[in-house]
């Protein structure tokens, strides 16, 4: 307990300073207990590499034939139930049985020897933890056309995901996107390389996830994701934007599939600052008064390192402190400093970072 009660009594002396000005406008301050390095910059841009791709297939499917595509000795063929929604109900399919499963070309109408990976137990072991069951080719025939097909009673309208994993591949998806997408904005940059191999827009199939479920129409054309209508779910309180992109093309007279996922904010500038104002109280005591507009009504936060001239002209980084605030239209946040050293006018706020804590948005102010 005495433990408990230093720690409390060390958080109220480090925010000593602003106590008073948090009381009267309503305001969290903290202030790090030492000066922060500059931010890091927002990013900009996500690129990722896949030598992978899934599918969703139904229980009639899985039973009437699946076609699966593998280059390579060293692969993964994972089959893994989906739960679905019905009249408001979470239904999940039946558990997959692992010694129901087999594969035979379509070509030769041979089986096809099949080398049995892991059971659903040993899947959870390796992390996945919903069902899955793995298997891999025993034989790789780059002319033929393999069938994943099951005997098991499966439901004709359950669900199921097969993921095919080719690890090491050198027909990786290589795949670039903005991270952030700008207000009203209606295509997003999206670049797709698969080795040496052009891919075409008819190569590419798209699909857009909204972080509130809703799927929005997508295509694929000339390295951009183009929207069927404009995005209204503005940061990521609930998560990212999700676009999903399918390529299948064919390397060196075989067919390659491949699937990445890429997510991005959809973002405007909520609030914005005007000249800060800074005031020195005595005893290396400081306050900040920072006039800010915001958009749309919601909680706010300003981080920003208070800067002062040494006595030999150097300019010095004093503290550091983050306030965050609920707004509405116009305001202002008061942040007060306490530094462990003097220093001289003219003050400055720099390293300024703002957030949108609400829709958990960042801005840096140029």
């Amino acid at each position: 307990m005495m433990k408990k009660l230093t720690t409390v009594c060390a958080l109220m002396m480090l925010t000593s300073t602003g106590a008073m000005a948090d009381a009267a406008n309503g305001q969290t301050v903290y202030q790090f207990p030492q000066v922060q390095t500059t931010p890091t910059a927002p990013l900009k841009s996500l690129e990722k590499s896949s030598v992978e791709y899934w599918q969703q297939v139904s229980g009639k499917e899985l039973k009437q034939g699946v076609p699966v595509f593998v280059n390579q000795a060293d692969h993964l063929i994972r089959i893994a139930p989906k739960a679905r929604f019905e009249n408001g109900e979470v239904i999940k399919p039946y558990d997959l049985q692992l010694d129901k499963f087999s594969v035979k070309d379509t070509q030769s109408q041979r089986a096809l020897p099949v080398q049995a990976i892991a059971a659903r137990e040993q899947m959870q072991q390796a992390g996945f933890n919903d069902g899955s069951i793995g298997l891999k080719l025993g034989q790789i025939n780059g002319k033929g056309k393999p069938m994943l097909q099951t005997s098991q009673g499966l439901n004709d309208q359950d669900t199921y995901l097969v993921h095919v994993i080719e690890k090491g591949s050198s027909n990786a998806l290589k795949a670039r996107t903005q991270f952030t997408l700008a207000e009203h904005q209606q295509r997003l940059g999206l670049e797709l390389n698969l080795g040496q191999t052009k891919l075409q827009d008819k190569n590419v199939q798209l699909k857009l996830h909204s972080p509130t479920g809703e799927q929005i129409d997508v295509q694929y054309k000339g390295g951009e994701a183009i929207f069927a209508q404009p995005l209204t779910y503005l940061g990521a309180a609930n998560g990212y934007y999700e676009l999903e992109a399918s390529v299948d093309t064919q390397v060196n007279g075989q067919k390659v599939k491949r699937s990445v996922k890429m997510p991005f904010v959809h973002s405007m500038q909520t609030i914005s600052i005007h000249d800060a104002k800074v005031q020195a109280l005595g005893a290396n005591q400081y306050q900040a008064s920072v006039p800010v507009e915001v958009t749309d009504t919601g909680r706010y936060a300003i981080r920003a390192t208070l800067t002062g001239r040494a006595d030999n002209g150097e300019r010095i980084r004093l503290a550091t402190v983050e306030v965050a605030k609920e707004l509405e239209g116009y305001g202002q946040f008061l942040m007060p400093f306490s530094a462990t050293q003097g220093a001289n006018a003219p003050y400055r706020l720099v390293d300024i970072e703002l957030t949108d804590q609400t829709r958990m948005l960042k801005f840096t102010p140029q």
